[in-house]
């Protein structure tokens, strides 16, 4: 009970500090990585619907789910969603769940909830724009909850071996609370590059790197590589460094298998006092 009962403090604190302070962010679910594919490389792919028109699919759905912090106050997240292009014109929607663990004696389950629309456009075949709107709810206790929405902006490019990414994330939005007043969500600038080559007929490796900087004055970074086998076999590794800001620090690895339009992604964290044993897994169809 006494640890349940810190688990939903800790989840209140941010609702009780100045947002401005480092790390004490509202709502940080909002800036957590749902891809498998990426938090095997250290949480460094585009967050972006921007990327769409530049990407080598016409329409990809699926689901994930993942674990996170098993060894402390676990929450299970369930992801679904689709993404597509047509011509010049890219559009995503996405749906994630988060349940805790049940407050002993109670019956209740802490939630978590998390929609996000996205629309992207390129400009040329080597750079787009793309726009995002999410709506966040947290449910803490049986009679206390929070909502706010926020946007993301991104612009994308995509040059032979390199590709980058720049914008915002979660920007805007706004945690009401009639005791402790308004608290922000974590904002921040986020930029990213990769650069992949093929090194034989049948293998390639590729490298990323993603850095954000909060608005409360936080920094994180990531870095990652993948080694793939005929585009079918995916080895990933990737470190993220967390700082002070809502994503503690971890060590990452995982795999894919891209069998015709069928995908399979998995990563598992380690390296973290806090984030020991999370893992995510993702199936999908590209199209």
């Amino acid at each position: 009970m006494r640890k349940l009962f810190y688990i939903a403090l800790a989840g209140l604190m941010p609702l009780a500090m100045n947002a401005q302070t480092l790390g004490t962010e509202a709502m940080p679910f909002v800036h957590l990585d749902y891809n498998p594919a990426s938090l095997a490389m250290g949480s460094t792919m585009a967050p972006t619907a921007a990327v769409l028109p530049l990407s080598d699919f016409t329409l990809a759905a699926g689901g994930a789910y993942k674990y996170y912090m098993p060894d402390i106050s676990g929450t299970k997240y369930y992801s679904g969603g689709v993404a597509g292009k047509y011509g010049k014109f890219g559009a995503a929607v996405s749906f994630t769940r988060g349940t805790g663990e049940e407050i002993s004696g109670s019956g209740f389950t802490p939630t978590e909830i998390l929609v996000n629309g996205g629309a992207a456009y390129a400009f040329t075949t080597n750079l787009s724009a793309g726009v995002n709107v999410l709506y966040a709810k947290e449910q803490l206790l049986s009679d206390y909850s929070n909502s706010a929405v926020a946007f993301d902006a991104f612009v994308a490019g995509r040059f032979d071996a390199i590709d980058f990414f720049a914008g915002v994330s979660s920007m805007g939005g706004k945690v009401s609370s009639e005791s402790t007043g308004d608290f922000s969500l974590p904002s921040a600038a986020v930029a990213g590059v990769g650069y992949g080559i093929d090194i034989a007929e049948y293998h390639a490796v590729s490298a990323r790197i993603k850095a954000d900087y909060f608005l409360s004055g936080a920094f994180a970074a990531g870095i990652g590589a993948e080694y793939s086998f005929d585009k079918l076999i995916f080895a990933r590794v990737g470190y993220h460094y967390g700082g002070e800001s809502v994503v503690p620090s971890f060590a990452s690895a995982g795999f894919g298998f891209h069998i015709g339009m069928f995908c399979l992604d998995a990563a598992y964290l380690f390296g973290s006092d806090v984030l020991n044993n999370s893992f995510s897994v993702s199936v999908g169809v590209r199209f």
